[in-house]
């Protein structure tokens, strides 16, 4: 980070953005949440067929595998924005800072269609398991906690990724 960076850093206007932009990602999948949870109480009578759980199966892998790979792309997208990416450090912020989200909540909103699927059929009362299907939201909802955006929280954020060298140590000999 340059030191006219370093001075400017986030500006609490983007910050105050980026709190509404990360509420309303957070509300939305809650009330996805609600809605499954609303659909398992009301599939009390449907039973299964065999086919419905081998999909379900199948789709909660997939969601776990596509969770991972979410989580670690919004990451590197992270660095990639803010690094590479010109103009102002606010910018670069906000636009990394949205990127990053979205690759998260997409994850939690995939988990949350196999589990509202799930609900529907009959599965997730079947096989209670299947709220596992949760867990990528679950942690979008724990990354938005530890991460929930103000200046200066988004300004260590930044300079941390600029201090990372992802080069290997020369070799003093």
């Amino acid at each position: 980070m340059t030191a006219l960076e370093a001075e400017d850093g986030v500006s609490p206007a983007a910050a105050q953005q980026l709190k509404i932009i990360a509420f309303a990602m957070g509300g939305g999948l809650t009330l996805m949440a609600g809605l499954i949870f609303w659909s398992y109480l009301n599939a009390a009578a449907k039973r299964p067929t065999p086919n419905e759980v081998q999909s379900i199966n199948t789709l909660t892998t997939v969601v776990m595998v596509a969770a991972l790979l979410a989580i670690v792309a919004s990451e590197v997208v992270w660095r990639v924005i803010v690094r590479k990416t010109p103009g102002a450090l606010s910018a670069r912020v906000s636009t990394a800072y949205i990127a990053r989200l979205a690759c998260r909540e997409g994850a939690g909103l995939f988990g949350m269609t196999v589990a509202y699927i799930a609900a529907l059929n009959g599965v997730l009362r079947a096989y209670p398991a299947y709220w596992v299907n949760l867990a990528p939201f679950v942690l979008f909802l724990l990354f938005l906690a530890t991460h929930w955006p103000s200046a200066e929280t988004l300004t260590a954020e930044a300079s941390e990724v600029f201090s990372t060298d992802l080069a290997p140590p020369a070799l003093d000999l």
